[in-house]
């Protein structure tokens, strides 16, 4: 994981160095054709029309780049806070600069040309990813979800989560459609400590309702397992309602520190994250199921949201409530700390 993450840094030091590199030479060039360049108002049409549409879909382009980017790109999760920040700073010096540009422009054909061409694909490409990101936001409302409390406290990130493919490996499994994976990020902002070591392993994992357990399976070993019948490792199924049972996989072996029968309060522990069953990185799986035992082949899940919380999407930080999850979703519990 540690080569995966390193190639997700490079990615992002190329396209940063890539913007950059941009961002210098059109001012360069601008500042060399200043005395050459007029108004937009001053622009002949229909050429006028186009530099304003430019100017309209410059900014619903980078949107969409962004969301692609922050949301949609599944190996996002892998990089660094600062690179992350750093690239959408230069995202709003383009829209900036080249707002400032189309504004003055420089009355040539070849200009004139470059600039149809551009609005076309800041017009087709700024549609499709702002459609693909409104298609990952569609999410069942909150009276069709099952509500319950975060089954941690820290800050994690969900490596898969929502209610479609774009952002969620689960919804090609009927039984799986709404389950969330999560991993915890380590005080180095990271999901790893060093070269391997999982900053998820052995982290608490609590309760997320008020109920009796009825299923635990706890003596898997901590590598991953593929048999069909063992998927989700290590794990507990707690019943919360007549028809309700939260399933909690992929725990250490011998961590269930309960037994079929207790009963369980909202927040208490009930297990540490490990790596049993189909699991390649060390993650939480959590999903609200129809009945005590998985199947794949029949049981139903249903959605998912969490009480209180804190979610960070692209730069900040924000107080949620009864709210879902999408992949790349930074979650902060409790919200105080």
């Amino acid at each position: 994981m540690q080569e995966f993450e390193q190639i997700v840094k490079s990615g992002y030091y190329i396209t940063i160095t890539i913007l950059s590199l941009i961002l210098i030479s059109r001012y360069i060039f601008y500042y060399k054709t200043k005395k050459q360049r007029i108004l937009i108002n001053q622009e002949r049409l229909p050429f006028k029309f186009f530099r304003f549409f430019t100017i309209i879909l410059l900014p619903i382009f980078l949107m969409g780049l962004i969301d692609f980017i922050f949301v949609l790109q599944k190996g996002n999760i892998f990089a660094p806070n600062g690179l992350k920040i750093a690239l959408l700073f230069l995202m709003i010096l383009i829209w900036i600069s080249e707002s400032y540009y189309n504004s003055h422009i420089l009355p040539r054909r070849p200009a004139r040309i470059l600039n149809i061409i551009i609005s076309v694909i800041f017009l087709i490409v700024g549609i499709y990813l702002n459609l693909l990101f409104i298609s990952a936001n569609k999410y069942p409302p909150v009276d069709q979800s099952v509500i319950v409390d975060l089954p941690f406290e820290g800050t994690w990130i969900a490596t898969g989560a929502g209610a479609s493919i774009l952002t969620n490996h689960h919804d090609r499994i009927p039984s799986q459609k709404y389950a969330i994976d999560i991993s915890r990020v380590g005080k180095n902002g990271k999901l790893f400590n060093g070269a391997e070591e999982s900053n998820t392993y052995g982290a608490e994992i609590l309760s997320p309702v008020d109920g009796k357990v009825v299923y635990i399976i706890d003596t898997l070993p901590d590598h991953p397992v593929r048999e069909r019948d063992k998927l989700a490792g290590n794990h507990i199924v707690i019943q919360f309602h007549d028809t309700l049972y939260a399933a909690l996989a992929h725990l250490q072996p011998y961590s269930i520190p309960l037994k079929v029968g207790d009963n369980v309060q909202s927040g208490a522990l009930i297990g540490k994250a490990g790596m049993s069953g189909n699991t390649d990185i060390c993650h939480l799986h959590i999903h609200i199921q129809d009945g005590p035992v998985y199947n794949i082949e029949t049981s139903k899940t249903y959605p998912i949201r969490f009480k209180k919380f804190q979610r960070k999407r692209f730069l900040f930080w924000h107080n949620q409530e009864d709210q879902y999850l999408l992949s790349n979703d930074w979650v902060k519990y409790p919200v105080d700390q």
